[in-house]
């Protein structure tokens, strides 16, 4: 308890700087009677809060204006009707108001929202009135300041990093957060790729701290597993949900933490636990070192439907393992052994009971043998494989259409790690430029939660109205662009 109180104060002075910013629409002014709507348009997606004054146009008000007031992040939502909304998450997460206003005011919205467009109808209003100064005062800790323009001479990528670093930016509040819109987590999953890409644009160092002493302060399962989410808002909580190939990547996190900046304290406080989350998931292998299914939601890997995941799963360990195993040896720790050794008794392992020599490819008989770019990305990302030999099974199953497809920017990062991790530079760049460039094609002013192309209405949750269409995990491309240099 008392290393997650230390943990927690550590979190909180590691607080970020939010920078504010006034955004005034196209429209200063709207005069207007009961059934009369109005929509604002601010130019660029925006996180933050909605003023305007409401005054009499000649008599007085007498009784209260009713106003709905609905927000998007893209026009399809402002029109979309939202009491058709059948998905599985809270319907609450669908930004549209009703408020009433008993008498001339500025009004200035307690929620916080994410949008471009704000659509004000004026439902009920027993004389003409005048809705004036719209005024959207944003926020993000992002300091854009600090960024310069990606070095690249192609149009596409450059639109590409330039909707990337909005997306980040909008992701950027006193945590990295999920998406701005729903859910406002910290998730380790979105952590790991806020910070890659953070690393390369506004390398804002405090927020990173902030967010790995967050996790570090959470209350871990009966497996010992950190929790794979918490909120900060309006005070400290640590998540109920425990994603095992999320606690790997926390662990990676923090090396890729420590690669960046070299921070000893960082890495002294958070280093047991780093250990602590890669032996817990070492007691859940099987007698032959491969992963096994445990009860509930235990992975993540992608929102692709009909995914099986344990392969994939494996392959993330492997590349957990690879990364610990090189920072230990690196600060000159002496259990680097201990874990090149786990290392090595589990790929040989994935080789002999994953591997299948006739096809080429790694299945799982848990896994019902079910193919996925998935599985195959994650075995090349940890090593399993290598070579002319992965790029050969990559290849294949991105063309195989039997084969499960990412469907999210998330699973996306990874296949193009993967390429790079391969050299396979060229293939990466007309990977990165066809699916991010198809959202910036759609009008994209940031980076989607979920997209494939030929499913445009695709949604984990069942209904298209609820998906994210500013979403951290999405902002990867900036990493790519500028770490590798891609002009």
């Amino acid at each position: 308890m008392a290393d997650k109180n230390r943990f927690l104060e550590k979190a909180q002075k590691n607080m970020p700087v939010l920078h504010y910013r006034d955004i005034v629409p196209d429209i200063t002014e709207f005069t207007a009677e009961s059934g009369d709507s109005i929509l604002l348009d601010l130019g660029e997606h925006a996180v933050g809060h909605f003023s305007f004054s409401f005054d009499r146009v000649n008599i007085f008000v007498d009784a209260p204006v009713r106003l709905k007031i609905k927000f998007g992040e893209d026009m399809r939502e402002i029109e979309d009707d939202f009491s058709l909304y059948h998905g599985v998450l809270s319907s609450t997460w669908l930004q549209e108001e009703t408020i009433h206003l008993d008498f001339p005011q500025k009004m200035t919205m307690p929620r916080r929202y994410a949008c471009r467009y704000i659509k004000i109808t004026v439902e009920k209003a027993n004389r003409l009135i005048k809705l004036y100064g719209f005024s959207f005062r944003s926020s993000t800790s992002a300091d854009v300041s600090v960024l310069k323009k990606a070095d690249t001479t192609d149009e596409m990528l450059g639109k590409i990093d330039i909707v990337s670093t909005n997306t980040l930016k909008e992701c950027m509040q006193t945590f990295f957060e999920d998406g701005p819109k729903r859910d406002r987590r910290l998730w380790i999953g979105d952590l790991r790729l806020e910070a890659l890409t953070n690393y390369y644009t506004f390398n804002n160092l405090e927020i990173v701290r902030r967010c790995l002493y967050l996790f570090a302060a959470g209350d871990c399962n009966a497996l010992g597993f950190l929790p794979s989410f918490v909120y900060d808002t309006p005070y400290y909580h640590s998540g109920e949900t425990f994603i095992e190939d999320y606690v790997l990547l926390y662990v990676v996190t923090v090396c890729d933490y420590y690669e960046h900046t070299g921070d000893d304290e960082v890495l002294c406080d958070l280093l047991p636990l780093c250990k602590s989350q890669l032996d817990s998931f070492r007691a859940t292998l099987d007698e032959n070192l491969i992963t096994t299914k445990q009860n509930g939601w235990f992975a993540f890997i992608d929102w692709c439907p009909g995914l099986e995941i344990l392969t994939a799963l494996q392959g993330v360990y492997l590349y957990t393992l690879d990364r610990f195993a090189g920072l230990l040896e690196k600060i000159g720790d002496e259990d680097y052994k201990k874990y090149s050794c786990f290392l090595e008794e589990v790929r040989f392992s994935c080789k002999k009971h994953l591997y299948n020599e006739k096809k080429k490819i790694f299945v799982n008989d848990a896994d019902n043998n079910q193919l996925s770019v998935h599985s195959q990305v994650w075995m090349i990302l940890g090593g399993a494989v290598d070579g002319e030999d992965a790029k050969e099974i990559l290849l294949k199953t991105l063309a195989d259409e039997n084969a499960k497809q990412p469907c999210t920017p998330y699973m996306h990062h990874y296949v193009i790690e993967a390429m790079m991790k391969l050299g396979m530079k060229n293939e990466a760049v007309v990977y990165l430029k066809k699916y991010w460039g198809g959202m910036i094609e759609l009008g994209a002013d940031t980076f989607w939660e979920a997209y494939i192309p030929d499913e445009p209405d695709f949604s984990p949750y069942n209904d298209r109205m609820i998906n994210s269409l500013c979403h951290a995990w999405s902002c990867t491309p900036s990493y790519f662009i500028r770490k590798y240099k891609i002009s």
